[in-house]
């Protein structure tokens, strides 16, 4: 059977909502030979964005020692140049703010959108593990933050125990899930902000985020947070 177009854009629009974490957008820091580079988009299929958006990149070695971050902009991504081994590295993006109207979203705040429906202030939070020590398993100050648990390297077939933190402390209900896997159902973390997380081979992504309604913000109702956290299991 044939839709009409209308039905066939409400169809489209529900799709899409069911969709969840599929149609999320993550940014992360990934390694490219000696180069590193911050990437946006689903999971490790990557898109083109501004790049103001990277507000802070920051690395640490395996002793906890900062690195000194050299950044420079492309056309369409950051690249960073890291100064000695990272054991980890820390991205702060935002995303700007998001208008929502009869016709699509626009990054722009509602303020300066006519006829706006609602409009929210999306920040994304990145973490990439590198080499697995005991920085790993430390908060390293991120507004919301994934953080493992276990100084050694997480094994495909085990799980991994992590906490959410928002604003340092733990983010009970906190739903985590894989990106590479949406189908799978979230864990939600306990009073304390933990749970356990199967391992697979490889590398992925785990990704959490937390929201709440903005006042007296002409720019925005809500502010949308997200983080995520990279690593390879054996």
């Amino acid at each position: 059977m044939l839709l009409r177009k209308p039905q066939a854009l409400l169809l489209s629009a529900a799709l899409l909502a069911l969709s969840g974490k599929v149609l999320a957008h993550d940014a992360w820091i990934e390694a490219r030979g000696a180069e590193y580079v911050v990437l946006y988009g689903h999971g490790d299929k990557s898109e083109s964005y501004a790049p103001a958006k990277v507000k802070a990149v920051s690395a640490i070695d395996a002793k906890g020692q900062p690195l000194p971050v050299v950044k420079e902009a492309g056309a369409e991504s950051l690249r960073v140049t890291l100064k000695g081994q990272p054991a980890l590295a820390t991205l702060h993006f935002d995303n700007g703010y998001w208008s929502k109207t009869t016709e699509g979203s626009k990054n722009l705040p509602k303020n300066e959108v006519p006829g706006v429906l609602s409009a929210m202030h999306s920040v994304k939070f990145g973490k990439t593990i590198f080499a697995w020590t005991a920085v790993a398993s430390k908060p390293q100050g991120l507004q919301l933050e994934i953080v493992p648990l276990a100084s050694s390297a997480p094994e495909a077939g085990k799980e991994i125990t992590v906490q959410v933190l928002w604003e340092g402390k733990p983010l009970s209900g906190a739903k985590i899930t894989r990106s590479e896997y949406s189908k799978e159902k979230p864990i939600e973390t306990d009073a304390e902000g933990k749970a356990r997380v199967p391992v697979v081979a490889g590398r992925q992504m785990l990704g959490t985020s937390h929201k709440h309604d903005l006042s007296n913000d002409p720019r925005a109702d809500s502010y949308s947070v997200s983080a995520n956290l990279v690593f390879t299991a054996r």
